[in-house]
């Protein structure tokens, strides 16, 4: 049976002596830990990013890690308790592109920084030292050795003897996601596009589910993995006692100090993240701060004990969580099932199925103010413009005549909040481009796991409308985009495109039909933003032509326009 710390008294009803939530009658607070047993597992990849691989076998001591990362109120006690200083050089900064925002350094701190609304979230904007010293002094205040764990014994706990995507099973469609950790979702969607005009629309999207909360929240809100370790996915990243290494060295060669690297890795990823495979992993600069990076803790002694304080903590949370759940913002559902319906000759109606919110109180319509803006991503509003405003009652809306692409969305709108942007309901009419000719990105009749982009005009460069795509390590998905063309007369042409990507090699490749044209090649020491390198056979007539890319490892690619001459 597990044992209460004797340092701090029990009273004699056998309730914990401890003062109100604001602080506790203890000057530290131990961590409630678990119990990990020995054993081995498969670590790393050897698909995707040459960083997570090779993929190798590895034997684990049995230790002991947080149930939490460690919060604010734990670290809390350790800078009230030593005097210990952290420079507020913390940068919170989310803007429309997120976290690219202006290059100079931040004034958030531990303590203050935009995220911050309870004492349970996990402590953030604090560097790996600083960690490392809270885990020192906690260890002589509770009599006990804490450290950070390693990314072995971070990985292996992760994945709790599973085998699956992810601890809680492979979940392909990301709908369970929501249960188990803080991710990108409706919310993680929603309060951006309200707070900073940010959107996760044509960036790496966003899990259709609700976890409730749109950036870091108390630690412990969602299930735990069998292991019983909350947060280990989602909520923030955080920092682990391993040098970070461009690929693992699994010829058994003593890893190297961490107190002589400057880089060290972080695991678990965070609240601007969707789930990752458990072997992902990252970098992070010792001496500089991050929002959004945290840590747990790790321990040597695998123990019954139990801290009198841990219990004390344990308790309090539970009542902040509880407190959570009752009083956090519940955004209305968006509204589904939009269609265009034609009533008359060239006379047409917007259709929706009634919300079963009682709260809403009157639905919006938003049309599109561009012929592309359904290829668009980023915030809808850059995009949409509101038409009409209808009461609740009614789930249809009459529309004058339409014109090519055009679009419509529908918000449901309460007292307190707005929607999501339903569906699109689209007007279609393609546009068939000529060849020879020039077809810009914008003109796509379709597009599949890709969305555009929009650059404003500036000084001395044009308007910019093209494809981009930011393709993560574990990322296998293809990107296809279709488009209408005439070609005037069979034969060779000289294929010109404009494009960017940070890898060499195949591109994209390019069909007509089902019949594989090319594969197109980029270098960026020939190529930069225009490659003017391959020719490719066209048949005359009618035909639908796709691109299709898929990339293996990180990068980053654009694509504004393909051009094609007749060859000589």
């Amino acid at each position: 049976m597990a044992t209460i710390n004797p340092k701090i008294k029990v009273n004699l009803i056998g309730t914990l002596l401890f003062l109100s939530s604001n602080s506790f009658a203890a000057d530290y607070i131990a961590p409630p830990m678990v119990n990990i047993s020995e054993g081995s597992f498969t670590m790393g990849s050897n698909v995707g990013n040459k960083r997570v691989g090779p993929a190798h076998e590895v034997k684990i001591s049995a230790f002991q890690l947080a149930k939490y990362h460690v919060t604010v109120r734990e670290f809390k006690k350790f800078v009230n308790d030593t005097g210990y200083e952290i420079p507020a050089t913390c940068n919170d900064y989310i803007g429309e592109n997120w976290m690219n925002g202006p290059d100079v350094e931040g004034t958030a701190s531990w303590k203050d920084n935009k995220h911050l609304f309870s004492e349970f979230q996990p402590v953030t904007c604090i560097r790996y030292d600083d960690a490392v010293n809270y885990a020192n002094w906690l260890s002589n205040k509770a009599g006990k050795s804490y450290r950070l764990p390693t990314e072995q014994e971070w990985e292996y706990a992760t994945k709790a003897n599973t085998t699956s995507r992810f601890f809680w099973g492979d979940d392909p469609d990301l709908t369970q996601a929501c249960q188990y950790g803080n991710f990108p979702d409706n919310y993680g969607e929603y309060f951006p596009n309200q707070q900073y005009g940010a959107s996760y629309v044509g960036f790496w999207g966003y899990l259709k589910c609700n976890d409730y909360e749109p950036y870091t929240t108390l630690v412990g809100m969602y299930r735990a993995n069998p292991f019983g370790l909350y947060d280990m996915l989602g909520n923030i990243s955080e920092m682990v006692a391993s040098c970070w290494v461009e690929q693992y060295d699994v010829s058994g060669a003593k890893p190297k100090n961490i107190d002589k690297c400057d880089m060290v890795v972080h695991r678990g990823f965070g609240w601007h993240s969707p789930p990752k495979p458990h072997y992902e992993k990252w970098r992070i600069d010792r001496n500089i701060p991050f929002d959004g990076v945290g840590f747990r803790l790790a321990s040597n002694m695998v123990i019954d004990d139990i801290d009198a304080t841990s219990i004390a903590f344990e308790k309090q949370l539970i009542e902040a969580q509880k407190h959570r759940r009752l009083t956090r913002p519940i955004i209305p559902d968006t509204p589904s099932h939009v269609y265009l319906k034609s009533v008359v000759s060239k006379q047409y109606e917007l259709h929706w199925s009634p919300s079963k919110d009682n709260r809403v109180v009157a639905y919006d319509i938003y049309r599109s103010t561009t012929d592309y803006a359904h290829h668009m991503g980023k915030y809808f509003k850059n995009y949409y413009s509101k038409v009409a405003s209808v009461t609740k009652t009614q789930s249809s809306f009459k529309l004058d005549s339409l014109t090519a692409n055009t679009s419509f969305r529908v918000v449901a709108v309460t007292d307190e909040f707005i929607s999501l942007p339903s569906n699109i309901a689209l007007f279609d009419s393609p546009s068939v481009q000529k060849i020879p000719g020039k077809i810009e990105a914008k003109y796509a009749t379709q597009l599949h796991g890709v969305l555009l982009e929009k650059r404003e005009a500036k000084k001395d460069k044009q308007e910019r409308i093209y494809l981009s795509k930011l393709i993560q390590g574990h990322d296998q998905n293809t990107v296809i985009a279709k488009f209408k063309v005439n070609v005037e007369e069979s034969g060779f042409y000289q294929l010109n495109y404009s494009g960017y990507s940070t890898r060499s090699g195949t591109l994209f490749k390019l069909w007509s039909g089902n019949k594989l044209l090319s594969d197109i090649d980029y270098d960026p020491n020939i190529d930069d933003k225009s490659s003017n390198r391959h020719q490719v056979y066209l048949e005359m007539g009618l035909h639908d032509l796709q691109f299709s890319i898929q990339r293996e490892g990180f990068d980053w690619w654009e694509l504004d326009w393909l051009e094609f001459r007749k060859a000589n």
